[in-house]
């Protein structure tokens, strides 16, 4: 009984000095995760709304009848939604179209919103003039009965040539309850957490305290690649590149699979 007693105590002993050793990067790979999880999040849940919008066209006949090559008098320059939105809230979605002309332009914009299921769906159309040489905004809302699957609003605008798409884009908002925050905070929230906790896990880290030296180094600079790598994928989610942004998602996630077997060794 003695001798279990002696090696419970002693095994206490280790851990509270592995505890006292090592409390800087205990704390630091914690606040790290935290900062992971937040990064993870925010970029999987904006890839894959945008990914579920690139697959959505609405009518199938404007997806068939789609000709990059139709000539135009402006052109389709980008495409801006909301990322995120709290269940009930309305969002406005806004397609930037540039004259090419050094007269004014007269376009017809089409733009389709899902509704209720991925085949049914609602169109707004309207005629937009533009200034000779000058760009103008088309803006449409969408409303939570535009929610399919319980979290995705899918909408994409078309700039048409007569009755055929000469040029189209898309984007995918998610719906999210998260604490009663309205869309743009909880953009800022995950930011901001993201930002903060994988910088000052970062800090924490380094420099590591640990016999295998070599390792040690591999695992901190692979984890200051993979919080960049985590904070480029924000920015791309916020610049609209999502495809960029799901490249740099899928890195992270193959450089975490990679780092976890070190941090394992390096433990133990």
């Amino acid at each position: 009984m003695n001798t279990k007693n002696r090696l419970i105590s002693n095994l206490r002993s280790r851990f509270s000095s592995f505890l006292i050793q090592n409390r800087r990067q205990i704390i630091g790979g914690f606040i790290f995760i935290i900062g992971s999880l937040f990064g993870f999040g925010f970029n999987s849940l904006a890839v894959i709304a945008d990914l579920n919008g690139a697959s959505f066209w609405g009518d199938d006949r404007d997806a068939m009848k789609f000709d990059h090559g139709q000539p135009t008098q402006a052109e389709l320059v980008r495409i801006r939604c909301p990322i995120l939105l709290a269940p009930g809230e309305e969002g406005t979605i806004t397609a930037t179209f540039r004259s090419l002309n050094q007269e004014k332009a007269d376009i017809l914009v089409k733009a389709v919103v899902s509704e209720r299921d991925f085949r049914n769906y609602r169109v707004v159309t309207d005629n937009l003039p533009i200034q000779a040489s000058s760009e103008q905004d088309f803006r449409w809302q969408i409303t939570q009965r535009d929610i399919i699957e319980g979290n995705f609003t899918l909408t994409r605008v078309f700039l048409m040539n007569d009755d055929t798409p000469a040029r189209t884009d898309s984007c995918g908002i998610f719906t999210l309850s998260f604490f009663g925050l309205k869309g743009t905070p909880m953009v800022v929230l995950m930011l901001v957490t993201s930002l903060i906790s994988l910088v000052v896990g970062c800090v924490l880290l380094y420099p590591g305290s640990s016999e295998h030296r070599e390792l040690s180094a591999r695992v901190e600079y692979g984890l200051y690649l993979l919080a960049a790598i985590l904070l480029i994928g924000m920015i791309a989610n916020l610049l609209g590149w999502w495809i960029f942004a799901g490249l740099f998602l899928v890195l992270a996630a193959l450089l975490t699979i990679v780092l976890i077997p070190s941090m394992f060794h390096l433990s133990v």
